[in-house]
């Protein structure tokens, strides 16, 4: 595991955002593409439709999906060889036990995202602040909207 860096120009950006929920969320999912950041969108998308069926993009470009007993948070950046994604799954409310809708997560976006690999991309995890792919650590400290 790695540690993500927040580069200094990303602070008050969707990308100091991002970093803050892999610092807090105890998972995460990282895509990273060597294509345009419409490209990695659409595909993640593609995979797993129910991110698009009831969502909120942000004022910054960020997203929030609803997805039946479970959110998730996400969002694309561009950084200069291409465009990066994270996801993080979140409770639909406080309090709820995440055993209630950690199957639905991994059956309608985990793992079909995961399946981006096939496709090209470099897909990782992490958590707490950590990612697994190194080279997502040195993008993401050059990612940009």
């Amino acid at each position: 595991m790695f540690p993500l860096e927040l580069a200094h120009q990303a602070k008050g950006t969707p990308v100091e955002t991002l970093h803050k929920l892999v610092g807090a969320a105890g998972l995460v999912i990282t895509v990273q593409g060597s294509g345009e950041l419409g490209e990695i969108v659409r595909d993640v998308v593609a995979v797993a439709p129910r991110l698009a069926e009831d969502h909120e993009v942000r004022a910054d470009g960020l997203i929030m999906s609803r997805v039946g007993l479970y959110r998730v948070f996400w969002g694309a950046l561009k950084w200069p060889g291409g465009s990066l994604a994270i996801l993080v799954p979140l409770s639909l409310h406080d309090g709820q036990d995440v055993s209630e809708w950690t199957r639905h997560f991994m059956n309608e976006v985990l793992d079909p995202v995961r399946g981006l690999s096939r496709q090209g991309y470099s897909v990782g995890g992490g958590g707490n602040g950590m990612v697994t792919e190194r080279d997502f650590c040195h993008a993401f400290t050059q990612a940009h909207t």
